[in-house]
């Protein structure tokens, strides 16, 4: 075997063996219509998007933060964003708390925010949030300068809880209900129920009607609604 067949196999080896680390990393989890991501978001580096001005924090705490003290700091972090912009409600879990935000002028979801319960540090959320929000997603802020608006997608409101609900009933056991779904640009974000509790979230597609599970929050705790108390 000569040199030169020798630098192709190893050049080969290399790209494929990158490419595999980052598909690893982008997407660990994902595989059909059960998207999964647990992933770390601190890999987001596209600042042109007001979503991924995130607040980090190297101070870790004893105590963990309560969501009034979220809450202040969501409102904040939004407040600097411009004026288009406002926090519509905030979930504690177990493993963070969850917040989505909204535009004023339009009332779609802009965009979905983790706070880490230790530090307060604010990050994108993982999942469709970054790879299926045709606005200030990451893949589509990348690929394209056009993104569909809200009243092209394909699949509505009544259509992704039907899909929603198909796909619960054969992961959980239990009486399953369904909160009205919120609409960002691309997908629905709906949360559900087990046995008239809270129990989670997952998100719809809405152009192919691909599920993707949100796994990484953990228990859900509380739940506060911000933007209709104003």
């Amino acid at each position: 075997m000569n040199k030169l067949t020798i630098l192709s196999i190893i050049t080969i080896l290399v790209i494929v063996g990158v490419s595999t680390v980052y598909l690893a990393i982008i997407a660990y989890g994902w595989s059909g219509n059960n998207y999964q991501y647990s992933g770390s978001a601190a890999g987001a580096s596209w600042y042109a998007c007001p979503m991924n001005r995130g607040r980090w924090s190297t101070t870790i705490t004893a105590n963990r933060l309560d969501i009034t003290e979220v809450t202040k700091r969501l409102e904040s972090y939004v407040e600097s964003l411009g004026n288009n912009y406002a926090v519509l409600e905030i979930m504690e879990f177990s493993n963070n708390f969850y917040a989505v935000i909204i535009e004023k002028d339009t009332s779609v979801g802009a965009f979905e925010l983790l706070v880490d319960p230790y530090t307060g540090a604010i990050m994108p959320e993982p999942g469709p949030n970054m790879m299926w929000n045709t606005k200030y997603g990451m893949h589509f802020r990348m690929m394209y300068r056009y993104y569909p608006t809200p009243d092209e997608m394909i699949i509505d409101e009544d259509e992704a809880k039907q899909i929603a609900l198909r796909y619960l009933t054969q992961r959980f056991q239990g009486s399953i209900g369904l909160e009205e779904p919120i609409k960002f640009y691309g997908y629905y974000t709906i949360d559900y129920t087990i046995n008239n509790r809270i129990h989670g979230m997952l998100s719809v597609n809405a152009f192919s009607g691909d599920v993707w599970y949100h796994s990484w929050h953990g228990e859900f705790i509380q739940e506060i609604e911000v933007e209709e108390n104003e």
